[in-house]
């Protein structure tokens, strides 16, 4: 599976069976949230399409594609949830791209795919030991596997991070 692969030309890249679109962050190192300490990651991103179950080829080819579509960061919300699956936990805030709907569209129609429009959100913490997130593809998978965090984790998570 391809790690990194970026072209200078467009902000979009290929990690781990994602296309991705990549943000840098001002974060704390550590915040507890409910019960429990959650740390900041190492790289942050918002998952566009995920294409974990394509070749490499084919997903060499969907970036090439892709990147000829401009998707740009537009706003971060104030959704906050708590991810939690099986042992693992993280919290996540949905964040709104600009293009990223015209670009879904034009993969779709150009390779026939069905991808839909994913749940937009970054990944701010993991628990101690978590190599990265929980992925969150779908509204299904938002619904089933994300939760409501207090108000007052809510208010104190705005405050813990900043894009730069």
């Amino acid at each position: 599976m391809n790690k990194n692969i970026f072209n200078v030309n467009s902000n979009i890249y290929l990690d781990y069976g994602y296309l991705m679109f990549p943000l840098n962050l001002n974060i704390i190192l550590k915040i507890k949230i409910g019960t429990k300490i959650f740390y900041s990651k190492n790289g942050y991103h918002v998952s566009l399409i995920r294409l974990k179950d394509f070749s490499d080829f084919d997903q060499k080819k969907v970036l090439s594609f892709a990147q000829k579509y401009p998707v740009k960061f537009k706003k971060i919300t104030k959704i906050y949830r708590r991810v939690t699956e099986g042992n693992k936990q993280s919290i996540i805030v949905r964040v709104y791209l600009q293009g990223l709907k015209k670009l879904i569209s034009a993969v779709n129609h150009h390779f026939g795919y069905s991808f839909i429009y994913p749940p937009t959100h970054i990944t701010l913490f993991t628990l101690k030991d978590m190599e990265g997130g929980i992925g969150v593809n779908s509204s299904r998978e938002y619904k089933h596997l994300t939760h409501q965090i207090s108000q007052k984790d809510s208010q104190r998570l705005a405050k813990s991070f900043k894009i730069i």
